[in-house]
């Protein structure tokens, strides 16, 4: 009977023995593809890594490339500037112009780039210039196209642009006028900056005139109240800087009134408020009172002469 069991339990340990290799070798059957799908994923990912370090090194040299200067086509066709702020009394230069077949252009002020503009896809650029000092700037542009190698084409003509900060002289302007008149306008006359503009004003009235390339100015047609009338006078220059005249203008309007002329002096010939008159008025009363010595130098010569 001892013999009968010891069979039985050495069967029973070669079940459980074979029953364990079994386990053990599906779980190596298992694991099997879990290491080969490892490997496929550092291969991948290592491929990345490599395009990763391939495009970032392209970025890098792409980078310096389009840093450098472009290389200069004279065959290329220049750019064209269609409008450049002329004369300002601002801050700022606005530049505009067409540059067809470029992807950007490179502004140039006096001769020294300042910066770069898109061009559109119409062609057009505009580009905004902000100035530290009055003064006259040289305005061009150069056309540029390619990426990373680029070229650049020849400079467009060049315009100028005036930055004018500085008021008109008030010391430079001079101006006449008759302070009376019967007339329901009066006229004013004189000389102030070539080409600026002269306006007087009265409430909301407003009178304007330009100066010619001389510097001289008439104002006709100034409506006048009956009684007396004040006015103000501006200059603005051509940039649009202004100043107002500390002395008013008064003019005295009596339709009633003995006023020669249009109340105005030109040159020095008064033809207004009644100076004529009172300039010939003077002047006779200086030749009769000359007549009058004259008489009294003869009459005494005369009275002398026949006492001896």
């Amino acid at each position: 009977m001892a013999k009968k069991k010891n069979t039985k339990s050495a069967a029973q340990t070669d079940v459980a023995k074979q029953q364990k290799q079994e386990n053990m070798k599906s779980k190596v059957e298992i694991k099997q593809p879990e290491r080969n799908q490892e490997k496929m994923s550092r291969i991948v990912g290592s491929i990345f890594i490599g395009l990763g370090v391939l495009l970032v090194a392209f970025g890098i040299y792409s980078f310096i490339r389009f840093r450098e200067e472009p290389a200069i086509d004279i065959d290329l066709e220049a750019p064209v500037l269609s409008e450049v702020t002329s004369l300002t009394n601002g801050d700022k230069i606005l530049i505009r112009g067409s540059a067809e077949g470029f992807d950007d252009v490179f502004v140039y002020v006096n001769d020294v780039k300042v910066g770069s503009a898109k061009v559109d896809g119409e062609a057009n650029f505009s580009y905004e210039y902000t100035v530290e000092n009055e003064g006259e700037y040289a305005i061009n542009v150069a056309g540029v196209k390619g990426f990373p190698n680029r070229v650049m084409g020849p400079r467009s003509e060049v315009k100028m642009a005036a930055v004018d900060w500085t008021d008109p002289d008030p010391e430079a302007v001079e101006f006449k006028y008759g302070e009376e008149t019967n007339k329901e306008t009066f006229v004013i006359a004189g000389t102030a900056e070539p080409l600026s503009t002269i306006i007087v004003k009265r409430g909301i009235l407003s009178y304007e005139t330009i100066a010619s390339s001389e510097g001289e100015f008439r104002l006709e047609g100034i409506e006048l109240e009956e009684g007396r009338n004040v006015f103000t006078m501006s200059i603005k220059d051509q940039a649009g800087n202004e100043i107002t005249l500390e002395e008013k203008i008064r003019v005295t309007y009596n339709p009633a009134g003995d006023v020669n002329g249009d109340a105005v002096v030109d040159g020095d010939i008064p033809q207004a408020s009644g100076e004529l008159d009172a300039l010939f008025g003077n002047q006779l009363m200086l030749i009769f009172g000359l007549i009058a010595i004259v008489a009294f130098g003869t009459s005494f010569v005369y009275m002398y002469k026949k006492e001896r």
